[in-house]
């Protein structure tokens, strides 16, 4: 009998050993199929109806297609995503008469990657961005991840700002404050671990569908969109530093002071997908609590991404949320 026992554990720490072995063989792939196709320079890669901006902070890739006369709306895009993604509601802002700009925030699309990628760092991107364009004070649009960004710029720029617009906001008010897994200290294993997500082509699909609830918004059309700046050199590198800043506490944030977010002294709106599970409708009505003022669109049947999952109907939320945030500030 203890002979059988010995010959089950045996073979139960071989097999341990052969699927550890398989698991980082096809780890170790991914990274090597990420090194091979990030091949070409982000001026190369990214596409000719945007430009790049010196924002004294780095060129900043942005979408900018007028017109120049129109009140500025800043979209600030989510995770993984880049401007591009935005492509409906710039035609849709550009249509009513406003300028739309969608920057891309590094370390994703084609915005050159240098420095640290905290809130205020990417709020003084866009701030040197505004400055660069010669764009007025703007109405601030932040949908996920990109939010935090977008309500850090406006409370350190108050005075550049009109409004805010939060879609789906990822803020991180309502979590305890925390550090970056430990395990995410290892740099290699950081870019082992997003070569098989957030650069793995393969992976956009599937990641992508867990975001939304309307499944078949995760067409061709838009994976394209998201892969499309996967070739650019550096992008699992850049994007594994990213992640430590994704995984822990911007604890010197103002947007992650709750007492600074109470005190928000523009216009705030929020549109929100009511099958959002990624961050529930929970989170907006927490924000409601500490700026009772704001108002709140919720859609129906929409998650996380609202902008792909029914562009129609949140377009026309966002131009009516832009439109009341006008009206509030010139009535200020």
């Amino acid at each position: 009998m203890m002979g059988l026992l010995r010959r089950i554990a045996t073979g139960g720490v071989v097999s341990l050993v052969v699927v550890a072995g398989i698991v980082a063989a096809g780890l170790g792939a991914l990274r090597l199929a990420a090194h091979i196709r990030e091949t070409e320079t982000a001026a190369d890669a990214a596409p000719a109806d945007g430009k790049f901006i010196d924002s004294g902070h780095g060129r900043i890739f942005v979408m900018d297609p007028g017109p120049a006369g129109g009140i500025p709306v800043v979209l600030f895009h989510g995770t993984a995503a880049w401007s591009g993604l935005w492509w409906r509601t710039t035609a849709a802002l550009k249509n009513e008469g406003y300028r739309p700009i969608a920057p891309d925030l590094p370390p994703f699309g084609y915005s050159e990657r240098q420095g640290g990628y905290t809130r205020s760092e990417q709020a003084a991107r866009i701030d040197g961005m505004l400055t660069a364009l010669g764009a007025g004070r703007a109405v601030v649009v932040g949908h996920s991840f990109g939010a935090g960004a977008a309500l850090e710029y406006v409370l350190r720029h108050p005075d550049r700002t009109i409004g805010l617009v939060l879609v789906d906001a990822a803020l991180g008010l309502t979590q305890a404050p925390s550090d970056a897994p430990e395990i995410l200290d290892n740099r290699p294993l950081r870019e082992l671990l997003v070569s098989a997500t957030a650069t793995n082509p393969l992976a956009t699909h599937v990641l992508l569908s867990k975001l939304i609830y309307r499944k078949q918004a995760a067409d061709d059309a838009t994976l394209d969109i998201l892969k499309a700046p996967m070739r650019v050199a550096g992008t699992t590198s850049h994007i594994a530093d990213w992640l430590l800043y994704f995984a822990g506490s911007d604890r010197a944030a103002l947007s992650s002071s709750r007492a600074e977010v109470a005190r928000i002294a523009v216009p705030v709106a929020m549109i929100w997908g009511d099958r959002d599970d990624v961050t529930p409708l929970a989170q907006a009505n927490d924000f409601r609590s500490l700026v009772p003022r704001a108002s709140l669109k919720v859609l129906s049947d929409v998650g996380h991404i609202p902008q792909i999952e029914d562009p129609n109907v949140f377009n026309a939320a966002l131009i009516a949320a832009i439109g009341g945030i006008v009206a509030a500030d010139r009535a200020r």
